[in-house]
């Protein structure tokens, strides 16, 4: 793989654009694994349209295309929630990695214990990616889907010290 020449910024008014072909590129998979009923194009475009002060959000962007992007929500917890999408051309290219380091990384520099996501049970490349970058799997969700926790503290004594948060359904 060659080097990649590729930026990660916070989104900004004028990707509205950006943000819908990167939608409309979806396949199949990426679709049922991260756009389905559109919920998650929705979603992106009110990254831009409304200002939430509770989620962060990240593009990757490579000649001027959205080739990925990373957001952070609930950030004024303590195990903020994760969510990415990667473009279907760019996949198997490392750009997830890079963005979730990058979430991770404003995560632990902000002072957060960890971040936890959920992704579907048939999503095995998301899983590999995730157990691969340390998160832990956690059990399934109430939504069903499966929960991973990527902490930065580690704990000696859990009970005096302190433990993952309770997260409904567990």
């Amino acid at each position: 793989m060659g080097e990649l020449l590729l930026i990660i910024r916070q989104f900004e008014a004028n990707d509205l654009p950006k943000i819908h072909a990167f939608f409309d590129q979806m396949g199949p998979e990426s679709t049922k694994f991260f756009n389905t009923k559109d919920v998650n194009r929705k979603f992106a475009v009110k990254f831009v349209t409304e200002k939430n002060k509770s989620i962060i959000r990240w593009l990757a962007e490579e000649d001027g295309q959205m080739i990925g992007y990373v957001f952070l929500w609930d950030i004024d917890t303590t195990l903020p929630w994760l969510g990415i999408a990667v473009h279907d051309s760019h996949k198997g290219k490392g750009i997830g990695k890079l963005l979730i380091n990058h979430a991770n990384k404003w995560a632990e520099e902000n002072g957060k214990g960890g971040v936890i996501l959920i992704t579907a049970k048939d999503n095995e490349r998301g899983q590999k990616l995730y157990e691969g970058m340390g998160y832990q799997y956690y059990g399934v969700h109430p939504s069903g889907e499966l929960l991973y926790i990527k902490r930065f503290i580690s704990f000696e004594d859990p009970e005096t010290e302190g433990r993952l948060p309770v997260i409904p359904g567990f």
